[in-house]
């Protein structure tokens, strides 16, 4: 396929390539009708007349085009000009996770990160009954703030669909297929988990799981070599993802984790031990019990957005976990479902937890400056101080105050409280960025992070903020020498993590 580079195509004037898959080429492309940038993948010239692959570019823009999802790349138009089909797709400034790992392996932190957010999407393709089938770092595009986007949904693939697979060929990256697609077994969504595991080991390892010459070795590793142990490839990598790994890349579909989301919830997890992991046989559920869970089951919440201005019903539910304590009363009518109970504050007085509730009841004197949620020796907070954290009350349509912040009760140290940094933050929004930020992460960190919160109102009525779906996308980073997380987003609010 010659390069369109300098020609038209349609409405799109072609400006230069982007990429080249198997099934086509992306070009960074000006849309002349709505006068705007866009990456637009066209198919490959030899494939445009063939009716399978027709059928399958035309459902990869309708796939997508359907998920909601922010690390989903958004679909503007699809069709086809003159016998060639297209798709119509926003411009991410960024680059594959391919060539991130080209290299180096990546920091375990912020591997889990990605990933996470990879497995966010995945989730919400297979709650639409949409089995990606060729998740691969060079199918992952990440921004310089780390937002990670997953593409290519080319070879999706939905749970009734007949197989579109042409004979004797296979659909996807052979260094990352699960060993059941090599005996031409039905595809579930057990195949991107297996998928997701690889792509987690290369991230942490710089290596893919079965590194060969031959494709031949590389099935038969895949059906029949125990999972490596990214440990042993790299000793900056916790022993604790050996056992992640393991059961990620089971070779029994029943015995690998039951969502994306579960995945990243254990390599979170992984983050945090030392030592060398459990036996990693028992981390895998017997093959009479699949893990996974129904397909339309909720999954953990994604990035974090924050409002720009409240009132009014939040726009999207708040995450379940971990629950937001507030150390100032909430009025009854707005009280957030997920506040502590009255009484399970007095329980936790009872158990001996005396000193954080005294910490959150004690207040900051009329400055609101120097005191708050009490913080363990050797914190970040203690150590440097508080950020400057906006007192009075808010500017929402029933404004209310949070002057002491909110905390995390399943937490402590840096990161687990939270604060309004300017006038136009709410404090529903102080504590959906705390929320969605540790739901999300598992963690607190001073790399730059982006997360999608709910807001107050839903996103798409405030100019000039960034929207994933109702929510608002946030990116939060710890500035120079500051001894606090800085999260903004929306318009001009902005969030305090301490």
């Amino acid at each position: 396929m010659s390069s369109r580079v300098g020609q038209t195509f349609g409405k799109y004037t072609i400006m230069s390539l982007l990429g080249r898959g198997g099934m086509g080429e992306v070009y960074e492309a000006h849309d002349t009708s709505k006068n705007r940038t866009v990456a637009l993948k066209i198919l490959r010239e030899e494939y445009s007349q063939d009716e399978t692959f027709r059928t399958r570019f035309l459902r990869e823009s309708h796939s997508a085009a359907v998920l909601q999802e922010p690390h989903v790349i958004p679909i503007h138009d699809w069709g086809d000009v003159d016998g060639n089909l297209f798709i119509d797709m926003r411009l991410v400034d960024g680059q594959t996770l391919e060539d991130l790992l080209a290299d180096t392996a990546l920091a375990p932190e912020r591997a889990v990160a990605i990933v996470d957010q990879v497995g966010a999407a995945l989730d919400a393709a297979h709650a639409q009954g949409l089995i990606h089938r060729d998740v691969k770092p060079a199918n992952i595009i990440v921004t310089p703030a780390d937002f990670a986007y997953l593409v290519d949904f080319g070879i999706a693939q939905t749970r009734t669909d007949t197989r579109l697979t042409m004979a004797g060929s296979q659909i996807g990256s052979l260094a990352y297929m699960a060993p059941e697609r090599f005996n031409n077994k039905p595809a579930t969504p057990a195949v991107d988990i297996y998928a997701l595991a690889c792509v987690l080991h290369e991230s942490l390892t710089g290596e893919r799981p079965f590194p060969n010459d031959t494709l031949e070795h590389v099935i038969a590793a895949h059906i029949a070599t125990q999972p490596p142990r990214p440990s042993e490839v790299n000793r900056h990598v916790p022993a604790a993802f050996d056992a992640v790994i393991a059961r990620g890349m089971a070779k029994d579909p029943d015995d690998r984790y039951g969502s994306a989301a579960a995945l990243g919830r254990a390599a979170q997890r992984a983050l945090t031990q030392t030592g060398q992991p459990a036996n990693i046989a028992t981390t895998v559920r017997p093959s009479s019990t699949p893990s996974w869970p129904p397909y339309g089951e909720p999954t953990h919440a994604g990035a974090v957005t924050e409002a720009a201005h409240s009132g009014g019903p939040p726009s999207g539910p708040m995450p379940e976990s971990p629950t937001v304590a507030s150390s100032a009363p909430t009025p009854a009518a707005r009280r957030p479902r997920w506040l502590l109970p009255a009484g399970i504050v007095f329980a936790a007085v009872l158990l001996g937890a005396v000193g954080v509730v005294i910490g959150l009841l004690a207040g900051r004197g009329n400055s609101g400056q120097n005191a708050g949620p009490s913080h363990p020796p050797g914190s970040p907070a203690e150590a440097g101080g508080l950020p400057p954290i906006v007192q009075g009350p808010d500017n929402s349509l029933s404004p209310e105050s949070c002057d002491q912040g909110f905390s995390l009760p399943t937490a402590s140290g840096f990161g687990s409280h939270a604060g309004r940094g300017t006038p136009a933050t709410t404090c529903y929004f102080a504590s959906s960025v705390l929320t969605s930020y540790w739901n999300q992460y598992g963690n607190a960190s001073r790399l730059p992070r982006t997360v999608a919160a709910p807001g107050s109102v839903n996103c798409n009525t405030v100019g000039g903020a960034e929207c994933a779906g109702p929510n608002f996308l946030v990116r939060c980073e710890a500035v120079g020498t500051e001894n606090w997380i800085t999260c903004t987003g929306g318009n001009n609010a902005r969030v305090y993590l301490y």
